[in-house]
């Protein structure tokens, strides 16, 4: 698996010489990535107290490719909504059963105060992060100046009968998102599976992405991982209660 291939695959048939204001970026340059990188950041990264066994299966690797057909669009009229294509192609041809009922929002950025991905100058490469928030105690873990849908997504979720999932991805433009098309309940917690969008036009900014999915609480939930599809052959794997984890590239 090459990151040039699939960097190929992202940017089939486009090119946009220019675009209006809003520091929108052609197709020319693969999706999340960034042309300018800011070099004021943080260096503290707070550490998270697992609420899992922060562990993936031992099935299950850190980078795999995904298990179904992907067929990538060309970009047609750019001028249309959604930039020509269905920015979530790659979930297309994902099974979306069988799963407990969610919802979900996302976001540039993170919601959470205590954990998640942190700016800082060696942010050059891809980074994972998941957590699951299954207390009362949990829900004051959204950062009090966070607003939009996804903090209030988290911060109305009734406890006894729904917990939520957070996956944050980075780094790179914020037009890119995770999305999760299934939530499936495990032995001793959930397995949700989703994707990156892939938008044929993407922003130039240079952030980490959040989504929370609120879901129906299975019998037993103890245990949480997330499976991401990423590009055509790229799926990323991370368990929630790991912290940050870094996604080793092609050799």
């Amino acid at each position: 698996m090459e990151r040039t291939r699939r960097d190929a695959l992202r940017l089939a048939g486009v090119s946009v010489a220019a675009l209006a204001a809003g520091c929108l970026d052609d197709a020319d340059t693969p999706a999340g990535t960034p042309t300018d990188r800011p070099t004021e950041t943080s260096t503290d990264r707070p550490t998270e107290t697992p609420p899992t066994n922060g562990q993936l299966p031992p099935d299950l690797e850190r980078v795999d490719e995904p298990p179904y057909d992907i067929t990538v669009p060309e970009c047609g009229d750019i001028s249309s909504d959604g930039g020509g294509r269905d920015p979530l192609y790659l979930c297309a041809n994902m099974a979306t059963e069988p799963s407990l009922s969610f919802e979900q929002a996302h976001t540039r950025g993170s919601v959470l105060a205590d954990a998640g991905l942190e700016l800082s100058d060696d942010s050059s490469g891809d980074e994972l992060f998941a957590t699951l928030l299954t207390e009362a105690s949990d829900l004051d873990r959204v950062d009090s100046e966070a607003d939009g849908e996804t903090a209030q997504l988290i911060r109305e979720t009734d406890v006894d009968s729904h917990a939520v999932l957070v996956v944050q991805t980075g780094w790179g433009s914020g037009s890119v998102y995770p999305h999760l098309k299934r939530v499936e309940a495990t032995g001793d917690g959930v397995h949700a599976f989703g994707c990156h969008s892939d938008p044929c036009i993407v922003t130039d900014d240079f952030t980490s992405r959040t989504t929370a999915v609120r879901f129906e609480r299975p019998e037993t939930l103890e245990t949480g991982v997330v499976s991401l599809t990423v590009a055509p052959d790229e799926r990323w794997n991370v368990a929630a209660g790991e912290g940050v984890v870094s996604v080793p590239g092609a050799e």
